[in-house]
């Protein structure tokens, strides 16, 4: 199944709140090495002057 967003994409939560950039798909850490969860997503936005980041499952954004 393809990502429905893609790096640099710009989304927000479906239920308001900051414009933010997707970095890339979330990635779980395992002894094999990093492997991509599909369908959630790294993004970033600036709260003012302050960096923030959080991960955000498919279905709560959209693509602005």
């Amino acid at each position: 199944m393809a990502n429905k967003f893609k790096t640099g994409d710009v989304i927000k939560l479906k239920t308001g709140g900051h414009s933010m950039t997707v970095k890339g798909n979330a990635t779980t850490h395992t002894q094999q090495g990093n492997i991509a969860i599909p369908d959630r997503y790294e993004c970033f936005w600036f709260d003012g002057k302050k960096h923030q980041k959080a991960v955000f499952q498919e279905d709560s954004i959209v693509l602005l």
